[in-house]
């Protein structure tokens, strides 16, 4: 009986060393599940010294040029949703002190401010337009605006083959609270027409940027931050593997894919200096909170 507890023991040591741990009974793989890598992501939205700025979505580019300076200063580098799945799925490693800077909506401004800045500090980001947007500044004359005009198809094209600016999807015409909320079902819509009306317009904004030869989306960036248990189901039937929400918070990155689901960002208030959004954000991501 002795020997068979001696060599219990040392068959649960031998499979601890080799990376496998024993709990009641069941032999279970011991991964990088638990580690956790917390990442601070911020939400842009507009770039611009024009109109109402600086405000709740509007900063000026000296601000997101002094963010990027405090960053960096900092030792921190950018990742974008790619090198989020690459880590969890293939065990990808990724940089020292990582930061996500992500941009809604495909603002022109993005286009005309942002991403030479980000080309000036090395650095990248996701940007995540709205395909009906796209498609209606593509076909204007009335462009670059620096309040009101969106990204045409050659400009996102320009910043994704640049390595620059990740392309994500935002919808294609769902960028609105009524007559729904963002993404959700409407009042009184049946389940059945819904999820044709989400796989319908999630379908044609992947076409869309398939069609302006972009990587296609491996991310859907809820619009306004609007999401539930229905939406989550939605795009992962999709094929999605990530979704960007509006969720307040650091993002918590381990090798569960199912921590891509709802990554938390918090939105960069043009109302406050770099060292105030930044400087609390990057000690919650410090203390793993």
């Amino acid at each position: 009986m002795k020997r068979h507890r001696w060599e219990a023991v040392l068959l649960i040591c031998l499979l601890a060393a080799a990376g496998i741990c024993v709990s009641h009974g069941n032999v279970q793989q011991a991964s990088a599940v638990s580690e956790v890598i917390s990442i601070p992501v911020a939400m842009y939205h507009s770039v611009t010294d024009e109109g109402k700025s600086p405000g709740q979505y509007v900063i000026s580019p000296s601000m997101l040029e002094n963010d990027l300076k405090y960053l960096s200063e900092r030792g921190y580098h950018t990742v974008t949703v790619t090198d989020l799945v690459a880590y969890v799925t293939a065990g990808t490693a990724l940089p020292e002190k990582p930061v996500m800077l992500t941009f809604d909506d495909g603002y022109y401004n993005n286009y005309s401010n942002a991403y030479p800045l980000l080309k000036q500090y090395g650095m990248r980001a996701v940007l995540s337009p709205v395909g009906t947007l796209t498609e209606q500044f593509t076909a204007s004359d009335d462009t670059g605006h620096e309040v009101w005009s969106y990204c045409t198809g050659a400009q996102l094209k320009e910043m994704s083959d640049s390595g620059v600016m990740e392309i994500q999807n935002h919808s294609y015409d769902f960028h609105s609270l009524s007559p729904r909320r963002g993404c959700l079902r409407k009042s009184g819509e049946d389940k059945a027409s819904y999820q044709e009306t989400f796989l319908s317009d999630t379908r044609r904004a992947q076409e869309l940027f398939v069609s302006l030869e972009i990587s296609e989306p491996v991310c859907y960036t809820y619009p306004y931050g609007a999401c539930n248990d229905e939406t989550d189901a939605l795009v992962k039937q999709y094929g999605f593997v990530a979704t960007l929400s509006c969720e307040e918070g650091v993002a918590h990155i381990t090798r569960d894919p199912a921590c891509l689901t709802g990554i938390r960002r918090c939105n960069r208030d043009g109302c406050m200096t770099s060292e105030q959004f930044w400087s609390g954000l990057l000690a919650q991501a410090e203390k793993g909170d």
